[in-house]
């Protein structure tokens, strides 16, 4: 399911589009949405006994946004490792559908406490792989 962003002046910087380092945030906004959908908000993964941490992330830039109009991004898997995904990202403007930026991200599934990479568990699993064709 996609999430719908909309720019605000904060976002902006002095040229008046989307400052670069707001990407990120905006594709976390998405990556919470994509796990709430499968049921697996909130801490510990909505109680699946894992947390996820991002080990890499990749932005290529397309076009600029500015103040006022709404973002939509939609989260792919590329990946499913035993402890870690790859996820594409690709945000678009609503308006007129311009993609502004694509990516990719790997997250690794890792113990709360410890904090070193764990497969999550098969049901965890199972919902997001769940969660895009």
């Amino acid at each position: 399911m996609p999430t719908t962003q909309k720019i605000r002046y904060s976002d902006c910087d002095p040229q008046g589009i989307v400052f670069n380092g707001n990407y990120p945030r905006y594709w976390d906004d998405a990556l919470t949405d994509w796990f709430e959908d499968a049921g697996l908000g909130g801490p510990g993964l909505g109680g699946a006994g894992v947390d996820v941490v991002t080990a890499r992330l990749e932005i290529d830039f397309k076009a600029s946004a500015g103040l006022g109009e709404t973002l939509q991004t939609e989260i792919g898997i590329e990946r499913a490792g035993n402890t870690s995904l790859t996820l594409s990202f690709d945000t678009r403007r609503l308006s007129d559908g311009e993609v502004v930026a694509t990516g990719r991200e790997v997250i690794v599934f890792v113990d709360p406490l410890e904090l070193k990479p764990t497969p999550p568990p098969e049901e965890a699993r199972a919902r997001l792989l769940g969660q895009t064709g």
